[in-house]
């Protein structure tokens, strides 16, 4: 169930997709929230309603969704003792029976959640993302557009697996690792590591991998 009313964290693309999302959905959206930006709210559809701090005295049916791409500041921004966070389902989304979505989980168009799966909170599973049976999607995990995760596969709490990325049946993604766009990981990859390639190894540049994204 949503709430009466929405507000989106952040003013990014990232968050300008979730509006999009919210909007197929016929969810009403009350605005975003976060550090100004002239620019950027500019852009939005919707407006914009001032510092992070305006949602600590909204009203009650004022639910959220966190709009930022990267998985641990979703972590920092995240109310887990407060305000409802919200799930949201693209209508041309897929999810099986036995999918268990976390509070603030968004779900884009073409995603397919196949069955027996659960998704912890704010997880983000992008554009034509595959997630086979038995995953396990820790807290604030990103799997970002065209990306495969097969079967009885963990994903750690703000892993992020890049823009079609591979990860074969039965391997674990540590915490905070970063597989990167178009990886084959054919096995487990520590948590924090940055892994590349056909098949994945470890990158010392976390930056090439994650382009510094928000």
């Amino acid at each position: 169930m949503t709430a009466a009313r929405l507000v989106v964290l952040g003013g990014s693309g990232h968050a300008r997709e979730i509006l999009a999302i919210a909007a197929a959905r016929d969810v009403a959206v009350l605005g975003c929230v976060g550090p100004a930006n002239a620019a950027e709210a500019a852009r939005l559809p919707v407006p914009w309603l001032g510092e992070d701090g305006w949602l600590e005295t909204a009203p009650d049916d004022v639910g959220y969704v966190i709009g930022i791409g990267r998985g641990p500041t979703r972590a920092r921004l995240d109310r887990p003792g407060g305000r409802r966070a919200e799930r949201l389902t693209h209508p041309r989304a897929s999810v099986g029976p036995r999918v268990a979505l976390g509070p603030g989980t968004v779900l884009w168009p073409g995603a397919v959640l196949t069955a027996d799966i659960t998704a912890g909170r704010h997880v983000h599973i992008g554009t034509n993302a595959c997630v086979g049976h038995d995953a396990r999607l820790d807290d604030y995990a990103t799997l970002l557009p065209g990306c495969v995760v097969a079967g009885s596969t963990r994903i750690g709490r703000a892993a992020t697996i890049c823009a079609g990325a591979t990860v074969i049946d039965g391997v674990s993604v540590g915490a905070g690792a970063v597989v990167g766009a178009g990886a084959v990981v054919i096995r487990d990859v520590p948590a924090e590591a940055v892994v590349a390639g056909v098949p994945a190894r470890p990158l010392a540049d976390r930056f090439a991998v994650t382009g510094g994204g928000s």
